[in-house]
């Protein structure tokens, strides 16, 4: 299940991967789903040093980069728990009102903080039609 409705494996996969890089980056907003505080914790701890890689780019040359820091794999294995327990829960939404209703403060956080990066995760090519529903803004920052 993805955003109240089955989807195909495959696209199960490619949404969990675009609500891990929305968590990290639109961070502390999934925080009250956090299962435990030393998880919360960790998701803290994970987003400094996410943040810290990320601040150096801003500054720099040509094209940024400064969503790589949020989209790259956790390597620690209770950070992956701790985000990929969040990304379930979001995900694992009974109906596409609750996932909007879960997801619509990271979507409005992730498009204040990263245009172009909320623009690429929320694509037709990358996630599945049920999660582009419930992630779909009217630009207003909205959902609608």
């Amino acid at each position: 299940m993805s955003a109240g409705a089955p989807v195909p494996v495959a696209h199960y996969f490619a949404d969990l991967r675009a609500i891990v890089a929305m968590i990290f980056r639109s961070w502390p907003e999934a925080r009250p789903y956090a299962s435990t505080p030393v998880l919360a914790a960790a998701l803290d701890a994970e987003h400094a040093v996410r943040a810290a890689q990320a601040e150096p780019l801003l500054n720099s040359a040509g094209k940024k980069k400064t969503s790589k820091p949020y989209t790259v794999p956790p390597v620690d294995s209770l950070v992956t728990g701790a985000v990929l327990d969040i990304a379930a829960q979001l995900l694992g939404a009974p109906d596409r009102n609750e996932a909007r209703a879960r997801l619509a403060p990271l979507v409005q956080r992730l498009r204040d903080a990263d245009r172009a990066l909320s623009t690429y995760l929320r694509r037709p090519g990358w996630i599945s039609k049920q999660l582009r529903s419930a992630v779909k803004d009217d630009g207003t920052g909205a959902s609608r």
